[in-house]
């Protein structure tokens, strides 16, 4: 059974500051450049915190005296009462033209390892980034950006409620970077309360986003068990929870792209013995990509289907599976969830087996990119940076709990929840 809980919200006082001047995206998805814009935005922006600018250990004791004077000054308050948080997130959908809304809550969530299948992860992790944010942890006993957890909700159950909250004014409201608006409710009501912890509770929770988070509050529980400090806090930690079938549940296609020294000159001869590879005209613009990305998009579900731009020099190309040819080449261990994932099957049949670029080699990022923006993508392969790309179309989310329920893994960078959730909107205090 899947555990939450109401908590005591650390939450930015809205009389005090703007909301679109202190909230931030997660640490992991902004630049140095984006960091110091929001560093520069308000000196209580988020980011002086999640993104604390500094070396060494010394930059994480700087975010705790940070935090802690937040909260001394007013800036930040703590809600009286245990409760839960309504979130709203109105956003337009990048590459369509068109706009949605996905509401979510913030609880306490029980932390469990993975063997237990109650929290299922559906990607690897990399152990740099769980060493930073165990100091940031350990240092601020604060979860401050909080993981994003999918849960069914066939009857709508917790969708009703959230839409209701969402009729009434709320509590805290911004708008990000990009436009994109935010908005948090307290949900106080009791039966609203048991209402949300039942509906959580009749289902597995699925990490769609936050993995390194996760794995980094259950590693800080280990370590204080083992020495003998843990406390109740410390065994739960700040999620995000969505419904999978919320129809705003946004998942972006990311994109491969692969430097020149990876590229072996055979390449062509070898992928032909697996898939069909039609010739779609000049690489000459980001429209000719798109049109490329939008065939690729076409094709029927079930066929393996990759664009590339760059296989052959200055042209566009579309790659069809060849069967049994590609499904001979799987690994022969794999569930038929994961068998038949289009951006496994690409890691397998030509990232590694072709390209050489191993779960290693593409975690250390030397010859492989990544992108969400096939505009992005096509420039980076025109302008030379790249000598090659691969458009991938998108996971989903019926495909990401079936992966969760054979107990497997994606590789990184296979998911892309579009808008993250923001950074600030309310904080999880460990004591």
């Amino acid at each position: 059974m899947t555990e939450i809980t109401p908590f005591h919200g650390l939450r930015y006082d809205a009389t005090a500051v703007s909301g679109s001047d202190v909230i931030a995206p997660p640490y992991d998805v902004v630049s140095e450049a984006d960091v110091a814009a929001l560093l520069g935005r308000s000196p209580y922006n988020i980011a002086h915190i999640e993104s604390v600018p500094g070396t060494g250990d010394e930059k994480y004791m700087i975010a705790a005296d940070m935090l802690r004077a937040w909260e001394a000054s007013g800036v930040l308050r703590r809600d009286g009462a245990p409760v839960y948080y309504a979130y709203e997130q109105r956003f337009a959908v990048p590459g369509q033209d068109r706009t949605e809304t996905r509401r979510v809550f913030f609880a306490r969530l029980r932390i469990s390892p993975r063997e237990d299948g109650i929290v299922r992860p559906h990607e690897a992790t990399l152990s740099a980034a769980k060493a930073d944010r165990l100091k940031l942890l350990q240092a601020t006993r604060t979860n401050v950006s909080p993981i994003f957890a999918m849960f069914a909700d066939p009857t709508r159950a917790a969708s009703k409620i959230l839409e209701q909250i969402a009729a009434t004014p709320a509590a805290f409201t911004a708008t990000d970077g990009r436009g994109d608006e935010h908005r948090l409710w307290v949900i106080d009501d009791p039966a609203q309360i048991d209402a949300l912890t039942r509906a959580v509770a009749a289902s597995p929770a699925t990490i769609a986003d936050g993995h390194h988070r996760y794995e980094t509050a259950l590693n800080n529980l280990r370590e204080r068990e083992a020495d003998g400090s843990v406390t109740d806090d410390d065994r739960y930690l700040l999620a995000g929870f969505v419904a999978q079938e919320e129809p705003g549940l946004i998942v972006l296609p990311i994109h491969r792209l692969i430097r020149a020294g990876a590229v072996p000159a055979d390449l062509r001869t070898r992928l032909d013995a697996l898939y069909t590879v039609e010739d779609c005209g000049a690489a000459d613009s980001a429209e000719a990509a798109d049109a490329l990305w939008s065939r690729v998009q076409a094709a029927p579900a079930g066929t393996p289907t990759f664009g590339a731009i760059g296989l052959e020099p200055g042209r566009l190309s579309l790659l069809s599976a060849k069967q049994p040819a590609v499904a001979n080449a799987m690994p022969a261990n794999l569930s038929n969830a994961s068998s038949s994932l289009e951006v496994l099957i690409l890691n397998n049949t030509v990232l590694e087996s072709v390209l050489g670029l191993d779960a290693v080699a593409r975690a250390a990022g030397e010859h492989i990119a990544f992108s969400e923006s096939v505009p992005e993508v096509w420039h980076a392969v025109h302008s030379g940076e790249f000598a090659l790309a691969f458009l991938v179309r998108p996971v989903r989310v019926a495909e990401i709990v079936a992966i969760a329920d054979q107990a497997e893994l994606l590789p990184q960078k296979s998911t892309f929840f579009y808008p993250k959730l923001a950074t600030g909107m309310v904080m999880n205090p460990l004591n």
